[in-house]
């Protein structure tokens, strides 16, 4: 392997030997160019790492030094802390790892329990450990107060259990890092097959497999994976599977769309004019941006709003797009109340516990608005459960019951890809830098706000023409 193994390097040891194992390999694809959701993560974490450093324990004086960012190495170990506390009479030094999290995770433990080694094989005494993690109940009320954002967690007593493991896994990595994996299509993990080491060895799996039957379980899979089956389409006949992934199957193999005509025409009655469909769209962010708002919190910044009164009735649809307010929760909240109060009869969105979680966020946030937001919620009807719950199958879902699969199935005309912003993600990050960055021109500035409610109106759009489609089944 090369020279010295890298903190980065063992962590993705641990996380997936077989991704570290091809990260090292000269012939490893070409590494694709950061997406805006990494340019963006990295940003968030330049700026907790820029408070950080506000916090009063982080200002030197004549008893401790503060370095950010310092190195620990030897001949076949490298590690960059991102905060080290020197004690300058005795030379102990404490360990801090600032992670943009709510939490202590069990790879944030990892990841200083390397450091600690790494540290103290060059010479260095190591006191205690710590990782800095936001505080997820502070709620922003004027300017960021750091110290009330931030908690400083002791971690010294699990680093020093974790030891022992860490010296015996930084051996494995290296010899992993020499050996030559053999790859099995069987020994998939969360990535299922959608990994680079697998598509590395298998550049022509099958983009409907097995994966995609619905909820089927490990054992099954495994079953399927070591008799080599790995297209959908090649399942044994007599293969025991549920009703429901037999209709997967079934419709893959066939080519044939299964529609459950009179479930979806039941519960087409049991909905109640008029209908509505709403969708929001979000920003969450380590430092909250607004007031009222915690680290991490789904904050609403729009919403689209069609509208059906009555049977064949005219499409109506409302929006609202925060631009320049200073608090775009409320703004929205209001502009909601104004045009969906009232009879609410049915609202639908996609995929409910997003919208519903939202609901209960602003309701708290904003007590005046709190039984209109119950309400809500009480009519709400998650229109995904159509073909999640499997009344209506295409081969061309390929198993999923996202709307970006949906939509261009049932309604070829209409389509996320001519869009100048086509997923959520894109949505959120780019809503963010046209309200607050002040380097953005106006020409740039209007262009993402028009994208923006042409994305968002899709959403809702495309819920209005699948209704009907389903509405009008034969």
């Amino acid at each position: 392997m090369k020279d010295r193994l890298t903190k980065t390097d063992y962590l993705k040891y641990l996380a997936c030997p077989n991704e570290f194992w091809l990260s090292l390999q000269p012939s490893r694809p070409e590494k694709q160019p950061d997406t805006l959701e990494h340019e963006h993560l990295r940003q968030q974490g330049y700026e907790v790492e820029r408070y950080v450093k506000m916090l009063s324990r982080f200002q030197g004086d004549e008893t401790k030094a503060v370095d950010f960012q310092r190195v620990f190495q030897t001949a076949d170990l490298y590690a960059r802390s991102d905060a080290v506390i020197t004690d300058r009479i005795t030379g102990v030094v404490d360990i801090y790892e600032i992670k943009s999290s709510a939490s202590v995770k069990k790879e944030h433990l990892d990841d200083i329990a390397f450091q600690k080694v790494v540290s103290e094989r060059s010479s260095t005494n190591v006191g205690r450990c710590y990782v800095v993690t936001m505080n997820g109940e502070y709620v922003r009320n004027g300017d960021i107060d750091p110290e009330q954002l931030f908690l400083i967690n002791d971690v010294t007593d699990q680093v020093a259990e974790l030891i022992p493991y860490t010296e015996e896994q930084i051996e494995a990595a290296k010899a992993y890092a020499d050996s030559d994996p053999i790859p099995s299509l069987a020994e998939y993990c969360a990535e299922k097959l959608n990994c680079e080491f697998l598509k590395f060895h298998f550049p022509a799996l099958p983009d409907y497999t097995v994966f995609n039957i619905s909820r089927i379980n490990k054992a099954k899979l495994k079953e399927l994976l070591e008799r080599g089956i790995i297209d959908i389409k090649d399942v044994p006949d007599d293969f025991k599977l549920s009703d429901k992934q037999q209709i997967h199957v079934t419709a893959a193999k066939t080519g044939q769309t299964y529609i459950d005509r009179d479930k979806i025409a039941e519960k087409i009655g049991s909905w109640d004019y008029p209908l509505h469909f709403l969708d929001y769209e979000t920003f969450s962010y380590a430092i909250p941006q607004f007031d009222g708002v915690r680290p991490f919190q789904q904050m609403c910044f729009q919403y689209s709003l069609h509208t059906i009164r009555e049977k064949a009735g005219n499409v109506e649809h409302n929006s609202f797009l925060a631009t320049s307010e200073a608090d775009p929760p409320r703004a929205l909240a209001a502009s909601l109340y104004e045009h969906l109060a009232g009879d609410l009869g049915t609202v639908f969105v996609w995929y409910e516990p997003f919208e519903k979680t939202r609901n209960d966020e602003m309701a708290i946030m904003f007590p005046e608005y709190a039984e209109f937001f119950a309400s809500v919620n009480a009519h709400t009807y998650d229109l995904m459960k159509i073909f999640a719950d499997n009344l209506y199958v295409d081969p061309e879902f390929k198993g999923s019951s996202s709307i970006k699969k949906v939509l261009p199935v049932m309604v070829p005309e209409l389509s996320y890809k001519e869009l100048g912003i086509g997923d959520g993600m894109t949505a959120s990050i780019s809503w963010y830098r046209a309200a607050t960055w002040t380097t953005l021109d106006d020409d740039e500035r209007t262009r993402i706000f028009r994208d923006l409610e042409l994305y968002c109106h899709l959403d809702t759009k495309a819920m209005v023409e699948i209704f009907d489609r389903l509405n009008n089944l034969e």
